[in-house]
């Protein structure tokens, strides 16, 4: 679609994408491209027609800090920029994507909604159904009932079911745009079940994962801080013996031969680095299946 419109409009199609430019009608597609056309060039047809398509970026003069910095989360995660755009005190991140059974009629509105619940999330819209939040910073553990709450008052309020699939805690890097594409491919292939669920996480989605789509399961969709902890000789045999143990810590500190409050600060290690708490049901069947994934590799 976008190689046809490059090639009607020519030399009025543009890629290069700037907050002050007013010339260009703004959009973007489903996969993050933006790209722009004159003004000039367009009938008030063709514009229809682009809107109903394409979601539209409007009042581009804005150059707020907000629009700054949605703009270099944009690149970064669809674009070509390796540029990192976030600050270098940020350690890890949380990706939320979400999905509107209907298209949402205030977006403005429900952008600041779901600002008002997290510290400074960046809020990106895929299409007026889909979207992205980024959050820096974010706490170890996500609490789950929460967001939940958030999910049933937006729904209240705008009168729109959303549908919310919550990633990993990642290490902020490089690696950080493969991490988000990974997962976003996941949420889109585990729509069904997210649909089913309404809000479900990573940790819980994942066996399901593997049901579905075993052969595209590869370490690499997998958290940076997640690998390193399993890197650990110590906390990897650690994990190995409490789940041997069918999750009881007592038998298992006593396996190890080290005392329970031992056991318990290396737990607290691992939930600080990753948000994971083997000693949650789910996250310790997700553990189960990924410990194999990655010793393979270890090993």
């Amino acid at each position: 679609m976008i190689e046809k419109l490059a090639n009607h409009f020519q030399v009025a199609f543009t890629t290069e994408f700037t907050l002050k430019d007013t010339n260009n009608y703004w959009f973007q597609t489903e996969d993050g491209q933006i790209f722009g056309l004159l003004k000039s060039a367009l009938s008030d047809v063709e514009l229809g027609l682009l809107q109903s398509l394409f979601l539209q970026i409007e009042d581009t003069e804005a150059n707020s800090n907000t629009a700054i910095v949605q703009l270099h989360w944009q690149q970064f995660l669809f674009g070509h920029s390796n540029d990192l755009p976030f600050s270098e005190d940020v350690e890890s991140i949380r990706f939320f994507y979400f999905r509107l059974k209907q298209p949402i009629i205030d977006p403005i509105n429900f952008e600041e909604a779901i600002k008002g619940a997290f510290q400074q999330p960046i809020v990106l819209w895929i299409n007026n159904m889909y979207g992205i939040i980024i959050e820096e910073k974010p706490q170890s553990i996500f609490d789950k009932e929460e967001f939940i709450q958030l999910s049933d008052t937006l729904t209240s309020d705008f009168l729109v079911v959303i549908y919310s699939f919550i990633g990993q805690l990642h290490k902020a890097d490089l690696f950080l745009k493969e991490k988000f594409s990974l997962e976003k491919q996941c949420f889109q292939e585990l729509l069904p079940y997210v649909e089913q669920e309404k809000t479900v996480l990573f940790y819980e989605a994942f066996p399901m994962l593997l049901v579905t789509s075993a052969h595209s399961i590869d370490q690499k969709i997998l958290s940076n801080h997640l690998i390193e902890s399993l890197q650990d000789g110590e906390m990897l045999h650690t994990l190995k013996v409490f789940l041997q143990y069918n999750l009881n810590a007592s038998l298992a500190a006593k396996r190890l031969h080290i005392h329970r409050n031992s056991l318990q600060y290396r737990f607290d290690k691992l939930i600080n680095k990753t948000g994971i708490d083997c000693r949650e049901f789910s996250n310790a069947a997700f553990l189960a299946l990924v410990i194999p994934l990655l010793t393979r590799r270890i090993d």
